[in-house]
C-alpha cells in the first residue's frame, strides 16, 4: 500500500525554485505499509548540491512534521547520482534531529551508487542507520 505525501510537485517544497532546480533533484515521497506498520518513504533522486541541498533539507523536515504515530522515516538514496558535502552534511543533521525527537530514521544507499562513496570515505557509514534496499529498512528491527 502507498499513500502519496509530502514532496510532490504540489507540495511546494523547495522554497519555489523553478523548472531547473526541479531537473536538478526529484522528491516525493509515499507511506509504505509492512507488518509493523507504516513508513514514510522520502525519495530523492538526481544531483544533492548547493543548488538543491534545501530541497533535501526540507523535505526531511517535512517528513518529520508529517509523521504519525509509530511511524518510521525512511530516505531512499537510491536514485540519486551525485551528493556532496553538503548532502552529507544534512544526512548527519537529519540523523541528530531524529535521535533528538526519538524518532527512528533509516537511510537507503545501495551500494552501486555515488552516495556510498563519500559516506565510507567519511566514516559515516558508522553514524548513519544505513540500508541497502527500502524493504530492509523498513522490516529491520529497531
Amino acid at each position: 500500500m502507498q499513500e502519496s505525501g509530502i514532496g510532490g510537485p504540489e507540495s511546494g517544497l523547495g522554497g519555489g525554485l523553478g523548472p531547473a532546480d526541479e531537473q536538478l533533484v526529484r522528491i516525493e515521497s509515499a507511506r509504505v505499509a509492512h507488518a509493523a506498520g507504516v513508513a514514510l518513504v522520502v525519495t530523492v533522486a538526481g544531483e544533492i548540491d548547493l543548488l538543491t541541498i534545501d530541497r533535501l533539507r526540507a523535505a526531511v523536515a517535512a517528513g518529520f512534521e508529517d509523521l504519525r504515530d509509530g511511524e518510521m522515516l525512511v530516505i531512499d538514496l537510491t536514485p540519486v547520482t551525485f551528493m556532496d558535502s553538503r548532502g552529507l552534511q544534512a544526512l548527519v543533521d537529519a540523523t541528530q534531529a531524529a535521535q533528538r525527537q526519538r524518532e527512528p530514521l533509516r537511510i537507503v544507499v545501495d551500494h552501486t551508487r555515488p552516495v556510498i562513496r563519500p559516506i565510507q570515505v567519511t566514516g559515516l557509514d558508522a553514524v548513519l542507520a544505513l540500508y541497502d534496499t527500502v524493504e530492509d529498512a523498513v522490516h529491520a528491527l529497531p
